[in-house]
């Protein structure tokens, strides 16, 4: 009976034992799986804070370009009324020839100046065959037209739409900062936009391309006049209108760099860097 009752202690006490060991070594896996995973955590977020100024310098190191912070998008650097906003109302119109459904899918959108947005209309081809069509567009009020910046538009690009065919065309833009100085429209709130789509005539198309590209770069080049002389001060409702009317030639809008325009910071570099090689 005492030998029993010896081996029962003894096989009670070694399961404890056991138990408190297995339990011992259970938290201690449990605390190193836990700072394994800090530290993994740490080293992914020091690696992803530390990617930005490692490729700077790699980019730096060999000479290419990979900072995007360099780039001006129009509106860098520029004083923004965030608190003025436009409505934008989009129209639809279509030649009876054409014979397609043309509608805005987003009828109107709200925007600040400089901040862009993205809105589509629908075309769709009603007929029984194959039409190719071009789209022209109209602002309301006309002064405003000067500050309509477009990044990605269908105007006056070729169209084609199969029969019965349905297609979303998008308008990528933004207006000019310049728009809130305009002392024309200074209480202007509500801009309206109207585009129209025609059957395309190919003599007709290129005339029109051509029209609008030369516009396009009218208003580039108003912009760049005002901007300019923005530099050396303030400007008076007279010379703002001077400059808006502005007559460029055709072989003046053909001189003009657009490239310049769009990507002042690098022209200004690249100007500086050929003086100082002449000099």
């Amino acid at each position: 009976m005492f030998k029993l009752s010896k081996l029962f202690y003894s096989f009670k006490h070694s399961s404890r034992s056991n138990i408190q060991h297995n339990l011992s070594d259970f938290k201690k896996k449990r605390r190193q799986e836990l700072l394994y995973n800090i530290g993994l955590y740490g080293a992914a977020f020091g690696c992803a804070f530390g990617a930005v100024p490692f490729y700077r310098l790699w980019c730096e190191h060999f000479g290419l370009e990979g900072d995007y912070d360099k780039k001006d998008y129009s509106m860098k650097g520029k004083k923004l009324d965030v608190f003025r906003k436009y409505h934008i109302e989009f129209g639809a119109e279509t030649d009876p020839e054409a014979n397609w459904e043309f509608l805005p899918v987003q009828q109107n959108v709200t925007v600040h100046a400089g901040e862009t947005a993205l809105v589509f209309y629908r075309a769709y081809n009603r007929n029984d065959q194959a039409v190719v069509g071009f789209a022209t567009y109209q602002i309301f009020p006309e002064d405003a037209g000067l500050y309509f910046a477009k990044i990605q538009c269908f105007c006056f690009n070729q169209q084609l739409l199969n029969p019965k065919e349905e297609l979303q065309l998008p308008i990528y833009f933004y207006l000019e900062p310049e728009i809130n100085e305009d002392p024309l429209l200074k209480k202007c709130e509500d801009i309206k936009i109207m585009y129209k789509f025609y059957k395309a005539k190919n003599q007709e198309l290129a005339q029109l391309a051509e029209n609008e590209y030369k516009t396009v770069k009218k208003n580039k080049m108003i912009l760049q006049k005002l901007r300019d002389a923005k530099k050396s001060g303030e400007l008076s409702d007279g010379e703002l209108k001077k400059i808006k009317s502005t007559k460029f030639t055709d072989q003046e809008i053909e001189d003009f760099d657009e490239w310049a325009y769009d990507n002042p910071l690098e022209a200004a570099e690249a100007q500086k860097e050929q003086q100082e090689s002449k000099n």
